[in-house]
């Protein structure tokens, strides 16, 4: 569905721009940190048959 283009112009910022860095979890354990895109990007992921 395609919206009419806002009579006032679009915003300047991002709502993702606001969001804040985590380095921890609440209780310090870390985060995942992927080390690689292990998918190219524009290709529908492999569906995997059960």
């Amino acid at each position: 569905m395609l919206y009419d283009d806002p009579v006032g112009g679009y915003p300047a910022t991002c709502a993702r721009d606001g969001l804040p860095h985590l380095g921890a979890y609440p209780g310090g354990q870390t985060l995942p940190s992927p080390s690689a895109v292990d998918f190219t990007p524009g290709h529908p992921a492999r569906q995997r048959h059960r």
